[in-house]
């Protein structure tokens, strides 16, 4: 999850108040949008009562929760800029390393990074966005398959993390405990772990290969704002692939929280201080590779990721794959909280400089989607997180993506009118605007999301319920209003709440594919009839979608038109042996 400073931390509000017994309470208000009920435009008169069934209700307690808790991500590359000065490491020159190529053995490591957003749900006010689903979508995904090593960052909690470890043992048999739980298990326990901690740090590592010595290492730092209850540091691990030593170092460090001095910065470079003194005091052969893997939550090419690269004394890898790993313009997860957001890259596998090079490493940003739904509390999505996962490697090989995951076939449609040729639209100039065929021409308001719950085939829509997403404003779902004054039964995009009876029905094929002949229907709960959606076709309302008609004629007709642009593809950009 990513924290913004203008946003006031419901889990800081939560513990002062339990901790300090105080009054304050957040009353942050998310999403409270609702449409223009202008009264002057006559409108249908069908009287009726509102359409109250929610497919997506808000998934927690009784107000969204703006969390800060081990959260990223800076609203601008500006709040980046001012950054302390590199002092307070220990010196490099004592390990009198030179680092060397990686031997000519060609054992390579694969790593996949992953901020999971699954928050304690064992406290109140947090919610859950379906972890214990996720957690079983992840393990079964293909994008966590062949793999060396996995870091997972905000698996906090303890069920979900049980279901997802547990799930996928088979394939990585090698575990370790999640950091800043318990000072046992580990083979050391460094820094400063503190017992009265409310919440653990969240990062775990999982490995194909042996780990030959493991040790957790709480920030000396404890952060600032929410994350100053969580033990958040690092969790390291010795590998041994074939013969051949890894280190691999995995964490989350401080977010970024309107409470701290110049939003965590500070913090953050202490935290880092802690991994770069701890790799100098491992004195770890300068043949062996040494990574440091983790949401660093640091927006890539600020004036903070440089003093980072300089601080860890590491190499900048090559970028791959999507351009950002927190995305509020294609993350359903990301866009309920901050759907205005700029989207950020703040994921990274780095390579220490003072260990074996590899001839190339690269970072690939990827953004997979689950094959099939999960819901929780009425919210229904099919992401795994509000986070990307990010791969590390030397070359590219036949099991590397090569394209987003997030361009699939029914996304980014459009339907034109057969009765007057124009295409639906979105309002451009508000989200929750009247959906209207009005448009000659196709545009981003034109195109939305196509979702068939349960639906285990997503290249293959067939007639049935379906909830429309407006493309250009996620988590904003075809429905109609009805209200009293002016516009009942007319569909506009409303935030996280879809008709939940709604249908589409093809005339033409049993797939849904590009120029077949559709209809809408949809539930009257007044009337308690079904009716056909119909192009509105006189006075102010005229070309407006309404819930209106009980026979098929040209306007309830439309044609579907298949986004043909392509996903992006990579592919020349990796390099491959």
């Amino acid at each position: 999850m990513r924290c913004l400073p203008e946003n006031k931390s419901s889990y800081k509000d939560l513990f002062i108040s339990l901790l300090f017994l105080s009054n304050q309470t957040n009353n942050n208000q998310v999403n409270s949008a609702s449409i223009n009920n202008d009264s002057t435009n006559a409108n249908p008169a069908n009287p009726a009562s509102a359409n109250n069934n929610q497919v997506n209700a808000i998934p927690v307690n009784d107000e969204p929760a703006n969390l800060n808790l081990a959260n990223s991500a800076p609203a601008n590359n500006n709040q980046a800029n001012a950054v302390p000065a590199n002092n307070g490491l220990m010196n490099e020159n004592s390990l009198n390393n030179i680092p060397t190529k990686v031997n000519s053995k060609n054992v390579e490591i694969k790593v996949l990074s992953h901020n999971l957003f699954m928050l304690p749900t064992n406290l109140p006010g947090w919610g859950n966005w379906g972890h214990d689903e996720r957690a079983k979508r992840i393990s079964q995904s293909d994008y966590v398959k062949n793999q060396d090593v996995i870091v997972f960052e905000e698996a906090f909690d303890t069920n979900a993390r049980n279901i997802l470890l547990d799930n996928l043992q088979k394939e990585y048999p090698y575990q370790t405990d999640v950091v800043g739980r318990t000072k046992n298990n580990w083979d050391a326990s460094l820094g400063n772990f503190r017992s009265y901690s409310l919440v653990n740090g969240g990062v775990v590592i999982l490995s194909k290969w042996p780990i030959e010595e493991k040790i957790q290492y709480i920030f000396n730092d404890s952060g600032c704002g929410a994350d100053w209850f969580a033990n958040k540091g690092f969790v390291y691990v010795k590998i041994n692939k074939e013969g051949k030593k890894f280190h691999v170092i995995g964490t989350h460090v401080q977010s970024q929280d309107q409470n701290c001095s110049n939003l965590g910065v500070p913090n953050r470079a202490n935290q880092f201080n802690d991994i770069r003194n701890f790799i100098y005091s491992k004195n770890i052969p300068k043949d062996e590779t040494v990574l440091i893997v983790g949401d660093l939550n640091v927006i890539k090419k600020s004036n903070e990721y440089f003093d980072m690269i300089s601080r860890l004394n590491v190499s900048e890898p090559k970028y791959v794959g999507v351009p950002f790993t927190w995305d509020a313009k294609t993350n359903e997860i990301a866009a309920y909280y901050y759907e205005n957001q700029e989207p950020v890259y703040l994921d990274y596998i780095f390579v220490s400089k003072l260990h074996a090079q590899p001839p190339v490493w690269q970072n690939l940003a990827y953004d997979p989607v689950s094959k099939q739904t999960w819901t929780t509390s009425g919210y229904t999505s099919d992401e795994f997180s509000d986070h990307y996962p990010v791969y590390g490697f030397v070359y590219a090989d036949s099991s590397t993506p090569t394209k987003s995951g997030h361009k699939r076939k029914y996304d980014q449609v459009s339907f034109q009118s057969a009765a007057n040729g124009k295409f639906i639209q979105a309002d451009p100039n508000r989200k929750n605007g009247w959906l209207r065929a009005d448009t000659a021409i196709e545009t981003d308001f034109t195109k939305f999301n196509l979702l068939q719950e349960g639906n285990l085939n997503p290249s293959c829509i067939k007639s049935g319920l379906v909830r429309i997403e407006s493309s250009h404003s996620l988590n904003y779902f075809w429905n109609w209003w009805l209200g009293g004054g002016s516009g009942n039964y007319g569909y506009y995009p409303k935030f996280n709440d879809a008709s939940n009876q709604l249908e589409i029905i093809n005339l033409s094929t049993e797939c849904l594919e590009d120029g077949n002949k559709i209809v809408f229907k949809d539930y009257d709960t007044y009337s308690k009839d079904h009716y056909y959606l119909t192009v509105w076709d006189k006075g102010n309302w005229n070309e407006h979608l309404y819930l209106w008609k009980d026979s098929i004629s040209q306007r309830e007709i439309f044609y579907l038109r298949l986004n043909s642009t392509p996903a992006k593809n990579w592919n020349t950009d990796l390099i491959y042996r």
